[in-house]
């Protein structure tokens, strides 16, 4: 059972669920987990797994119905992207997969229907907690073998240790929790104060004009106080 309450979920932010499913689906990719898991990216395969997921939200940024790229053209810059970032050159047809499912669940949102991606985060979060307790299970059986072998008392102190520093990521009790952790292990970056996601459709809000002086120049705000 998820810490989030998926079937009682009150959100009511189509594009803030959009980006559940998007988490949710990129953290299923065994192809791109793999990829990290192994750092075939490098020391920096995490950041270049968060750095995918922020291209796909800027892409199918939920200013409109129809996204700034097609589904054909994600899944060509899945491909090249986990081929210049990890190396990894897919065979499997997965990101067309994962194109699918995400153009599937944006132009639901788009229509205020969540049902596909509730079904995509749940999912996804259930194998996760299996996945988690099967690793736990291992760990404790590999840690009560080297505890049987008396003439090893050294390697039977590192195990312990193990056991006792080993980070446990909590499950999020919220789609905003779940949407702004990084993809894969490492901390959360810190947050920066953004103003809430737009709706799938809201247009997106205009930015102020500068204002214009007599000889029609833009001009510049000063601070108060400030020396001239």
């Amino acid at each position: 059972m998820s810490a989030i309450d998926l079937a009682n979920n009150t959100t009511v932010n189509p594009y803030l669920e959009f980006q559940a499913g998007v988490t949710a689906t990129l953290r299923s990719w065994s192809a791109l987990s793999t990829a990290v898991q192994h750092e075939w990216g490098g020391s920096e395969s995490s950041s270049k797994a968060d750095d995918l997921r922020a291209n796909i939200f800027t892409f199918f940024d939920g200013s409109s119905p129809n996204p700034k790229m097609t589904q054909e053209e994600l899944e060509d810059n899945l491909l090249s992207y986990m081929e210049e970032e990890f190396g990894v050159v897919l065979e499997d047809n997965s990101e067309r997969e994962i194109a699918d499912l995400i153009c599937r669940m944006y132009q639901q949102c788009g229509r205020g229907e969540c049902v596909l991606v509730r079904e995509v985060v749940a999912n996804a979060m259930k194998a996760e907690e299996q996945l988690k307790q099967q690793n736990l299970k291992s760990l404790i059986q590999s840690g009560d073998a080297d505890m049987d072998e008396s003439s090893d008392e050294e390697g039977e102190e590192e195990n312990d240790d193990e056991m006792e520093t080993a980070p446990e990521e909590q499950q999020p009790t919220s789609l905003e929790e779940y949407v702004n952790r990084n993809l894969f292990g490492g901390p959360s970056k810190p947050k920066k104060e953004l103003p809430p996601p737009r709706q799938l459709g809201e247009p997106e809000p205009q930015k102020p004009q500068p204002k214009i002086d007599d000889d029609g120049f833009a001009m510049v705000p000063t601070r108060k106080g400030s020396r001239r």
